[in-house]
């Protein structure tokens, strides 16, 4: 008989434990519903993924596209001072000091222009 409350003890838990356990259906429903959760989980870390993976191109493409403006600025600086600096020697050669500096003048307001024109390039470009 000592054990009399022991079995009962055991015998009680099994009950309880039964009780407490799902049919099959209601197990198959917690299944499919786990498994709809994980499919729309997953698809909304693809989606991020994919939105992320396509700033991340938007913003490299961006970035190249400054750095390629930014280049093409440059040489068209560069060449506009070349210009500039090859009509200020041809001027330096006029003997009429007028005629120099009208040259000059012209040289000049020639290099500011192409410089307007190399930052307008630049500004459409981004």
């Amino acid at each position: 008989m000592k054990h009399l409350p022991l079995i009962s003890i055991a015998g009680l838990f099994l009950i309880a434990l039964s009780a407490c356990q799902e049919s099959p259906k209601d197990t198959a429903e917690d299944v499919s519903e786990a498994r709809q959760d994980v499919n729309e989980d997953v698809s909304k870390a693809r989606s991020e993924e994919a939105e992320e993976v396509g700033d991340a191109r938007e913003a490299a493409q961006s970035d190249v596209n400054e750095e390629a403006a930014k280049a093409r600025r440059d040489v068209l600086l560069a060449e506009a001072k070349g210009r500039h600096e090859v009509a200020m020697e041809k001027c330096d050669a006029l003997t009429d000091d007028a005629e120099e500096d009208a040259c000059e003048a012209l040289a000049n307001a020639q290099l500011e222009s192409d410089k307007a024109s190399a930052e307008a390039t630049f500004k459409s470009a981004n």
